[in-house]
């Protein structure tokens, strides 16, 4: 057994499971490999776990339902996460008041909204709402993207408080293109920029050739609940498109917040984009 970070010394109320620990490390490979899954001796290669350990730990997960094997052996994520995964969006009230907004700023600007979450430096698509367009962006729910690389990633980043940040920013950040913000003091000032026009931009950092527009949404108190963004080719959301369409991407955030019980009224036309 381990003890989680801040656990009052003696106490055993925040004690963590190294076997939790591990399914779910199992869980995590199973889901980074895909849709072509991966094979048992593939999964037992890439950890330090006995192979045998690893082989009693996936029949487990077979049969609860969070592990299926297809029939060419190789394994996949199963259908008992989709339920739990379900359970979870339907008691959260933001993916739910969210969807309209989403759906609206789609038909607005012809491209791709994405709704996330943070978790542990990372966003978490946890909504989205297709383009209608031929030519657009393939992601999915569950997909994480770094938050110092990421429109929702930066706007989250841009609210949080001194202390929060500064926890954030200690992580070593790899450059994932050519365009990438690594260094603290560069992607502090970024940051800045974010609070000051009250949008982000992801200008091919992430992803070469893919430029997202993001604004967080946050409570009363400023505290960030999750982030939207708007996410097409570079080709066609040029900086001056992106720069145009911001203010309807702030609008939904805003609007966002306010019907889950946080901001001001609503204003006429919330996400108009011209």
């Amino acid at each position: 057994m381990t003890t989680a970070p801040g656990t009052p010394p003696g106490s055993n109320d925040y004690a963590t499971s190294t076997s939790v620990e591990r399914a779910f490390d199992l869980l995590d490979r199973i889901a980074s490999a895909g849709p072509e899954g991966i094979t048992l001796g593939g999964l037992a290669g890439e950890v330090r776990t006995a192979k045998s350990t690893t082989h009693r730990y996936v029949a487990t997960l077979i049969e609860l339902g969070a592990v299926r094997r297809d029939p060419l052996g190789r394994l996949h994520l199963g259908l008992k996460l989709i339920e739990l995964a379900g359970a979870l969006l339907d008691a959260d009230d933001l993916p739910s008041v969210a969807d309209p907004i989403l759906k609206d700023l789609v038909a607005a600007t012809g491209e791709t909204v994405h709704l996330g979450l943070p978790s542990d430096g990372d966003v978490v698509y946890i909504a989205k709402v297709e383009s209608p367009q031929s030519i657009r962006l393939v992601s999915r729910l569950g997909a994480r993207v770094p938050m110092y690389c990421s429109a929702m990633g930066k706007a989250l980043l841009a609210s949080l408080d001194e202390e929060a940040l500064q926890a954030l920013l200690k992580r070593p950040r790899e450059t994932r293109t050519k365009h990438t913000i690594v260094g603290e003091a560069e992607l502090r000032a970024e940051l800045e920029r974010i609070r000051q026009r009250g949008f982000a931009i992801d200008d091919e950092e992430n992803e070469a050739g893919v430029r997202c527009i993001g604004a967080a949404i946050v409570d009363a108190r400023g505290e960030p609940l999750g982030a939207i963004s708007i996410s097409a080719p570079a080709a066609r959301m040029t900086l001056a498109r992106a720069r145009q369409t911001a203010p309807g991407v702030v609008r939904a955030g805003n609007e966002i917040a306010r019907r889950l019980g946080h901001g001001p009224a609503a204003v006429s036309n919330p996400i108009e984009v011209r």
